[in-house]
């Protein structure tokens, strides 16, 4: 009889084990098991950086798992994009992506891959709004003071960005676009040396990102002319927006929003949304947004609602790239 209960003791075990043992064999069904990495295209220190280490510790809490921030940086955010297309298709290797992905195949055709069918939505994750500075010593204090200059002086206002293709070069492009003015464009290699030459008086002015340019706006380092956005930013309220300055129909604020490889399973994409919009409930992580001008993405935030703008800002982008004739990148 006693030899009868063990028997009967383990039978139980094992049938208790089983569906735990199959549960964790099935990635959709436990995700995620093990650390996630979050992939960034960018150095460590930018406004993206900041971005990631914020998100990954508030949705690390609902997933029940760390998520682990790894910098690939180059070919605006681009070569961290394409790592990640080619990652295995499980939802532990996802991708913080951005604007100037949108535009890889004008600018970057010679990486192999494709942002719109390699990697899809999971959902955004914040808005960034853009400055437009002049160093503190600089002649300029206004938008008219720009274009003034712009058509006193065609092709002589240097206006820096941090790269061929990214956000501030096109909104660079953009503004020259809608004002009908000519301006010299300089890219760098990030946001930080353009400023650099920003407030020494090399470049005459940039569109930055508030998050970058925040710091030395505060220290009297940099004049803020005008943020292209829609609404005044909380962080700078005495700067105008740009249709406050005389122009409008330039409030196009960045986005950031995470992607995954193609053919991640649905369970996943929809479980990593839901801890998206989780941390954006947080008081703590909304109030870590707003001191670094950020702004948490529209309600719904769904995947299909982020592939959306993913459509419009390629299509959108890609047209002004042709029209103001930006020659790809080889």
């Amino acid at each position: 009889m006693q030899f009868l209960r063990r028997e009967l003791a383990a039978l139980a075990l094992v049938g208790t084990a089983l569906p735990f043992a199959a549960l964790a064999n099935d990635p959709e069904a436990v995700y995620p098991q093990r650390p996630v990495t979050l992939v960034i295209g960018y150095p460590p220190g930018g406004d993206a950086d900041a971005l990631a280490r914020i998100l990954s510790r508030h949705m690390a809490d609902d997933l029940g798992q760390r998520l682990i921030v790894d910098y690939k940086p180059g070919a605006a955010g681009n070569i961290g994009a394409e790592s990640v297309a080619r990652a295995d298709a499980d939802g532990y290797t996802i991708y913080l992506g951005a604007r100037p992905n949108t535009i890889h195949k004008t600018m970057y055709g010679h990486l192999k891959y494709d942002f719109s069918r390699d990697l899809v939505p999971i959902g955004l994750t914040a808005t960034m709004p853009y400055v437009i500075v002049a160093g503190a010593h600089a002649s300029i204090h206004t938008v008219p003071d720009i274009l003034r200059l712009a058509r006193t002086y065609p092709g002589g206002l240097a206006c820096a960005s941090s790269g061929v293709g990214s956000t501030s070069h096109l909104l660079c492009e953009l503004l020259q676009q809608e004002t009908g003015v000519d301006l010299l464009h300089i890219p760098y290699k990030g946001t930080a040396l353009a400023l650099t030459d920003v407030m020494g008086g090399r470049i005459d002015l940039q569109i930055a990102p508030v998050p970058a340019a925040l710091p030395h706006i505060r220290s009297g380092k940099l004049h803020p002319v005008a943020v292209m956005s829609r609404l005044r930013v909380p962080t700078i309220p005495n700067v105008p927006t740009i249709e406050e300055a005389g122009v409008p129909g330039l409030d196009l604020e960045a986005w950031y929003g995470l992607m995954a490889p193609a053919g991640t399973p649905p369970r996943v994409i929809d479980r990593l949304n839901r801890a998206i919009n989780a941390a954006l409930l947080d008081p703590d992580l909304r109030d870590s947004l707003t001191q670094l001008s950020y702004a948490p993405p529209l309600q719904p935030n769904t995947a299909s609602a982020f592939g959306e703008l993913i459509a419009e800002e390629t299509e959108r982008w890609s047209a002004i790239l042709r029209i103001r004739n930006i020659k790809p990148l080889h």
